[in-house]
This record gives C-alpha cells, structure tokens and sequence, in this order.
C-alpha cells in the first residue's frame, strides 16, 4: 500500500502502540480467568464476546464481572440454571444509567451459551479435535453469536480462545497446529484509519464492508507480521471510552507514553500533558 511508505512515521509510531497495547489483558478473557477451570473460562470468554455489542469495552468488563460474581464458574452451564429476571436484574444493576438496548437480550445470551457447553463439553477437547471451520460452524448455534458469511463476533471468540496470554487463553489445538486463526476486525481500526491513517485519501467511508476488512487486515498484517491478531487486540483500546476518557489514555499516563500522542488529534485525546 503506497500510503504505508509515504507516511513511516506515523506507521512506525502504530506499530509500536500495537506492541505496548500488546500486553494489556483482554477485558472479556481478564473476567474468564477468575474461573477455576479451562471449561468454564471458555464458556466466559463465549459469553463475553457475545454480549459485546453497543456498549463500551469497559463498561461490558463491569457487566461481565457482576454476571461472574453473582453466577461464577459452572453456574453458567450447570444445572440449576439462573431466571431470567435475577440475570437482567444483575445486568441493569451494573450498567446502572447507560442505555444498551442489547441488555434484553443477555438472558437469552447466557442460556444458549450454557446449552452449547453442556452440549460439547468437554470444551477444550472440541476446541483441540474441530477444525476452525468447524468451530466457525458450531458457534452459530449460540443465540447472538451471528449466522452470516461474516460473524466478527465467532472471528472474535476464536482469537479469545487460542491466543496467548494475556490476549487470550492460550488453548491448545494438538490436532489442528497448522491451522491460521481469522483476524478480527477490531472496531478500533476504523477509528485509526479515519483519524490517523489512510481513511481520508482513499475514500474509506465509501468503501464496502469487504474492501473495509480486507484494508484492516492488510494493516494489520503490516503493523505485527507474526500475529496480525495482535494488532486487532491492541486496537481494541484505541480511542475506546473509559471512565475517564479513553482506555489508552488511562494506560498510558494520560497520554504522554502514548506512541500516537503526537498524531491523535487532540480534540479526542484531550490536552495532552
């Protein structure tokens, strides 16, 4: 891409946020490791990414870990199985005022995750003996997990389960080394190309959503060349709201650590210290 080489400065500066953010733990896996076994932390991680959807990452961690706490571990999948009311009850206590129209469909969310646990457990031995396609396939049988040709939130769970810590649990696939896991297609990066990368030169606002991913991954691949999927989980908390702001601000000592502070325009990142 010819907009990589004309402006190294701001790639080198993004590739060295993508390394920093690297490290920083998955918000949905950091509430899946409470859990006391590598099943149960699959089947939060499941949830997790389900329930991701117009709300930001921050508040979602809050609503994740309320759920866990008032339902740890097994809870999710086991019998008794928890009334719908005492799970929105939960939810709405910990989203408190924020307006997220996707909160009705939590208790749905967390049946069909528990249904799909007890009817593949043991998880980590569908997830060593599927092939990705496969794990691609059985997803779609979780309520709000996407059915479409694209479903970013399966791409999603699929990099949660297999990438390394502390982007990830880490699971193993013994049979299935060589597969290569999707890329997600962190909203994140849409943020980057329309403020800071190519967005407005190339006309990326009017492109459709394939051309938008295949732009996503060619960057991707370009800023972290070992795991493209790194560069999707650092995004992930690029110019995301937080309580205070944003989380790479709050990460990163109000932005003066940051390697994109002197290209993030200032009205999104605040005064920069």
């Amino acid at each position: 891409m010819r907009w990589e080489k004309e402006h190294p400065d701001i790639m080198r500066g993004t590739a060295a946020f993508v390394r920093f953010f690297a490290n920083v733990p998955d918000p949905v896996v950091a509430i899946a490791n409470r859990a006391s076994t590598l099943e149960s932390k699959m089947a939060w991680t499941l949830l997790g990414t389900c329930i991701e959807q117009g709300i930001p990452l921050s508040l979602l961690q809050k609503v994740l870990n309320a759920l866990f706490e008032n339902f740890p571990d097994e809870k999710l999948f086991a019998f008794p199985i928890p009334a719908e009311n005492e799970i929105q009850k939960v939810v709405r206590a910990a989203k408190k005022t924020y307006d997220w129209p996707e909160e009705e469909c939590v208790p749905g969310i967390f049946f069909s995750v528990g249904n799909f646990v007890r009817r593949r457990s043991p998880l980590p031995g569908w997830a060593a003996s599927t092939s990705l396609q496969g794990i691609l396939r059985d997803l779609g049988e979780i309520f709000f997990m996407g059915k479409g040709a694209y479903r970013p939130k399966a791409i999603l769970s699929i990099s949660r389960l297999f990438s390394p810590a502390p982007r990830g649990l880490g699971v193993l696939r013994t049979q299935f080394q060589n597969d290569i896991s999707p890329v997600p297609f962190a909203f994140g990066i849409r943020r980057w190309i329309g403020l800071i990368g190519p967005g407005k030169e190339i006309g990326y606002a009017e492109m459709d959503e394939t051309r938008k991913r295949k732009l996503a991954l060619s960057l991707c691949k370009a800023l972290a060349r070992k795991d493209p999927r790194m560069t999707a989980h650092a995004f992930q908390f690029f110019l995301e709201p937080s309580e205070h702001g944003f989380i790479c601000a709050d990460l990163t000592a109000n932005c003066t650590q940051c390697p994109l502070a002197s290209f993030c325009p200032k009205s999104f990142v605040g005064v920069l210290k």
